[in-house]
């Protein structure tokens, strides 16, 4: 019974932290600005690298994207046509609005971690576009090794066996770019082992809530709810779980990183 109340405790006080933070709010503000950003983003993404030969199939034969197939793929091909002809202004308007995910953000990160800028906000949205390009290389090599790695598995194992496989590979790409966001997010430097952990749990409660979503999906009709927006809203609520997700794990790197930081203190006391 001690055991079961200590649990209760624990748990209410886990869930107190995460109010003071903010957490759905802040997660609604990334969510938001990811759907500013995601078309701006995948057309210089196609601006740079092309229309990339890609067999995008490959991507939605996991479970966990069937549901929101069709809206991607809309975002994709909005995207490359708009690359045809596009005017200075518009290079110049999409590439800012590409960079308020990043920028955002840092904010975020400077909330969660109480952190009071020093400087302005031009060096941030600079390092936001820098991230642009750096995310922009890492997908491209996330991809190959998704399908290389997707054509390996369906030749050398069984169906089943080989979509675990590519989860696996899922699993891997998502958590080092978690991990990525999280030393970003951060307002200042910290290394891999302190972020480790959230980037962790982001993962699996990421895995957990996309695959209840689509259990959820399945039983329920949305079409009858939305009509003819049921996509985008499946969409936008699928984005603000991942969200959540998200700020989760950042949450808790700050609460290790502060009392790491306590540790520390305590024994230069001592």
């Amino acid at each position: 019974m001690t055991y079961f109340t200590d649990a209760i405790r624990k748990a209410r006080s886990a869930y107190g932290y995460l109010a003071a933070k903010k957490y759905t709010t802040l997660a609604g503000t990334m969510a938001f600005f990811l759907v500013l950003s995601i078309v701006p983003f995948l057309f210089w993404l196609t601006l740079i690298f092309g229309k990339l030969n890609i067999d995008y199939e490959q991507f939605f034969e996991l479970e966990i994207f069937t549901d929101i197939r069709d809206i991607l793929f809309y975002i994709r091909d909005a995207a490359e046509s708009a690359t045809v002809g596009a005017s200075v202004i518009l290079l110049a308007t999409t590439l800012y609005s590409s960079t308020n995910l990043f920028y955002h953000m840092r904010r975020s990160g400077e909330i969660i971690y109480e952190y009071k800028r020093k400087k302005g906000g031009i060096a941030l949205r600079i390092s936001a576009l820098v991230l642009i390009f750096i995310v922009m290389l890492l997908l491209l090599a996330a991809a190959i090794v998704f399908l290389l790695g997707n054509a390996f598995l369906k030749r050398a194992f069984p169906s089943f066996f080989a979509q675990l496989g590519l989860y696996a590979i899922l699993g891997v790409l998502a958590f080092f770019f978690i991990v990525l966001l999280n030393l970003y997010i951060c307002p200042y430097r910290v290394g891999f082992y302190n972020v480790v952990w959230g980037s962790l749990l982001t993962l699996l409660l990421g895995g957990i809530a996309s695959f209840g979503f689509t259990i959820y999906l399945r039983l329920g009709n949305m079409q009858k709810l939305y009509g003819a927006v049921a996509l985008f809203i499946v969409f936008l609520l699928w984005l603000y779980l991942l969200m959540i997700c998200f700020v989760i794990g950042v949450i808790l790197n700050c609460y290790l990183v502060n009392q790491d930081q306590k540790i520390k203190k305590r024994h230069k006391k001592f």
